[in-house]
């Protein structure tokens, strides 16, 4: 990879004609020169970097939900299902991602957490811009080994007000001002009814999922050079799942977080920022009922508070040099109140038994955690821009300590930009991650990851702009963790067969990236990305491939803006199958001659599900009206019906000593026609 790096950077940036350009091209401001590769954006403004879509064109992109992380999972190096709003990061889950909304971080922001995050809990119509890095962050962000989101919310004077109806749920948001537009405020509220869209569908009656969540924000500006400002966010969702001869499920789960912002500078080259926030996160199940024809009966209920400080500070000398230095400081707590019964058939020294499973577990953790970081951005050249930083972090509870450094670069070469990265990532177990379901009850130690990541990027066109890189993560200290190998969607997952312990000794996940996105006022607006990649870990002395490994992956979108009033948008996604782990089934011989039918996991995601892919269609239309405009779409997902899957379910005959099994496909969401309409005014 990192020979097929360096030859695109020969071929791109070392002509005679992009030296002559480059001598005569003034050099881009220090503060605006994007030193960190592997980043993407939404901006409200489109921008010649490869890797920024406008909010207009995610506006108009075919969706589900109008969910802002389903939108986003579509840029290169991201993996999800259609179930779930969740998505990998260049094979890294959700929870190796930091999540940063107006300053605050983000604990499992997702409604509807039985089936893994069906959507997420932010509003997308209340984001400003937003920034993904997929690898090589700087030293600013920490206690995360995969990447970074951030998020910022809109900041407006001009009263607003907009309402919005769905298939699958209403919403608002209103806006305005005061003090003369010193002071802005926003409030946005959804309430969600995805139980009417699976009927709709005819997927199942019997589930009832309901989300609500509330955004508010107030801000002031003290000086022209000074802004305070108050947020609020709640989320909360119910779900309700009940089947003849299967347990029942009732669950509900909250999100809170309240904060206060301040941003401001000194003068010309002293700029800061400080974050106090308080967060609590609360989970609650209750599973009754028989299962397998046994009693079944579940109390799970967790709750956390968290208090936390953040600073940061920039010092700017010049063209020549920026430093940079800050902490981040937390403290809470969390509660764990589990009980767990089932029971199962098994065989025991020759004989059927009844194997009986409780786990019965109250704990009270708590802790503090604190990281310092400095860093520099600095020009030693005229098309050089390095920044080293240094990271330390702490977590009491857990015992680790650790120092991160970290040196990112960008060399300008003609129109040819040159980004790489190299960087030691650690990320300690969460106060709330506890596997109190499989019997822990004590905390793991860290992880550790290497990046190490170059790429350039290239305007081919006045108005096409090319982006190519190649990384590598390394993980020397993966964290032994609870997997369900088979079906992660299983309601009551603790309770499954199919649940097991990987200790992994090391991980690795390699990848070559391509993006090619156009630019511009044409009305044909369109990105396409290819990315070949593998991720995998050692187990047991194997390297076996982790759950979202998928190693070809293409992904294009258009949009066409016929007239002011009309735009269509299609978009088309291919992946290979994902691995997934089998089930044997055998006769296990009994002392008095008879046999029992028994299961077993095959080896670690040892089978590929066939390769995925869909067709999304969009069409919007908008009505000028005396007072707002009205947006109305219809979108169509999955157009052409395209059975994909998430796993096999079995479906297992006895004759005589002989066993049958076939399968029978778990499959992702069919065609899924939806529409919607919001006003704004």
């Amino acid at each position: 990879m990192s020979r097929l790096g360096l030859s695109v950077v020969v071929l791109l940036g070392f002509s005679p004609a992009l030296r002559a350009q480059a001598a005569f091209e003034p050099p881009t401001k220090l503060a605006e020169v994007v030193v960190t590769p592997s980043r993407f954006g939404v901006a409200a403004t489109a921008t010649s970097v490869a890797a920024t879509l406008t909010a207009r064109e995610l506006e108009v992109l075919p969706q589900i939900g109008d969910d802002l992380y389903r939108s986003i999972a579509r840029l290169p190096g991201l993996a999800a299902d259609d179930v779930s709003a969740r998505f990998w990061v260049r094979g890294a889950p959700q929870g190796e991602l930091l999540a940063r909304l107006d300053g605050v971080d983000l604990i499992e922001p997702f409604h509807l957490k039985d089936v893994d995050g069906a959507l997420s809990i932010i509003d997308p119509a209340t984001i400003r811009w937003l920034e993904l890095s997929t690898g090589g962050f700087a030293a600013e962000h920490g206690d995360k080994l995969a990447g970074v989101l951030t998020m910022e919310t809109k900041s407006e004077a001009r009263p607003l007000t907009t309402l919005s109806l769905s298939l699958t749920g209403v919403g608002g948001l209103k806006q305005g001002a005061f003090a003369g537009g010193r002071g802005r405020w926003m409030v946005s509220a959804r309430r969600g009814y995805p139980d009417l869209a699976l009927r709709v569908s005819g997927r199942d009656d019997r589930i009832s999922p309901r989300y609500y969540d509330l955004t508010a924000k107030v801000e002031y500006d003290l000086a022209p050079t000074h802004t305070v400002s108050l947020h609020l966010l709640h989320a909360g969702d119910g779900f309700r799942y009940d089947r003849i001869n299967l347990p029942s499920l009732s669950s509900s789960y909250a999100s809170d977080y309240a904060w206060a912002r301040w941003r401001g500078a000194f003068g010309p080259n002293v700029k800061g920022e400080a974050v106090v926030s308080w967060t609590r996160s609360e989970w609650n199940r209750d599973g009754t009922g028989r299962s397998d024809g046994y009693p079944f009966s579940l109390h799970d209920r967790r709750q956390m508070d968290l208090a936390a400080l953040r600073q940061d500070w920039s010092y700017q000398l010049g063209e020549t040099a920026i430093l940079r230095a800050g902490f981040d400081a937390k403290t809470g707590g969390a509660d764990y109140d589990y009980n767990l019964s089932h029971q199962r058939t098994a065989v025991s020294n020759g004989n059927q038994v009844v194997q009986t499973d409780r786990v019965a577990t109250q704990l009270a953790r708590d802790g503090q955690a604190y990281g310092p970081f400095v860093s520099a951005k600095v020009r030693p050249l005229r098309a050089l821009v390095v920044e080293p930083g240094l990271r330390f972090d702490r977590h009491d509870y857990t015992g680790d300590s650790a120092w991160s450094p970290r040196l990112n670069a960008a060399l300008t070469l003609g129109r040819a930009t040159v980004r790489a990265a190299w960087g030691d990532y650690r990320q300690s177990q969460g106060l709330h991650e506890i596997s109190v379901a499989d019997g822990e009850r004590t905390f793991q130690r860290g992880e550790r990851a290497e990046h190490r990541v170059l790429g350039v990027e290239y305007p081919v066109a006045r108005a096409v702009a090319l982006r190519v890189e190649a990384y590598e993560r390394l993980t020397t200290r993966p964290r032994p963790r609870w997997e369900n190998l088979d079906n992660i969607y299983d309601l009551f997952p603790e309770a499954q067969t199919d649940r097991v312990l990987l200790t992994p000794t090391e991980a690795r996940a390699r990848g070559v990236e391509v993006l090619l996105s156009s630019r511009g006022a044409s009305p044909l607006r369109w990105n396409a990305s290819y990315a070949l990649a593998r991720t995998e870990e050692q187990i047991a002395g194997q390297w076996r491939p982790r759950a979202r490994d998928q190693r070809h992956t293409f992904y294009t979108d258009a949009t066409y803006v016929l007239n002011p009033r009309w735009e269509f948008s299609a978009a088309w996604h291919f992946h290979t199958g994902w691995p997934t782990t089998d089930v044997v089934y055998s006769l296990a011989p009994l002392t008095n001659g008879r046999r029992l039918l028994v299961s077993a996991n095959g080896p670690v995601y040892g089978v590929r599900l066939p390769d995925y892919h869909r067709l999304d269609l969009r069409a919007t239309r908008r009505f000028k009206l005396r007072h707002g405009e009205v947006r109305a779409f219809v979108d169509i997902f999955n157009v052409y019906d395209r059975t994909n899957l998430l796993g096999y379910d079995h479906r297992v005959t006895v004759t005589g000593t002989q066993v049958t099994d076939t399968r029978k496909t778990r499959d992702q969401l069919p065609l899924l026609p939806s529409i919607g309409v919001s006003w704004q005014f």
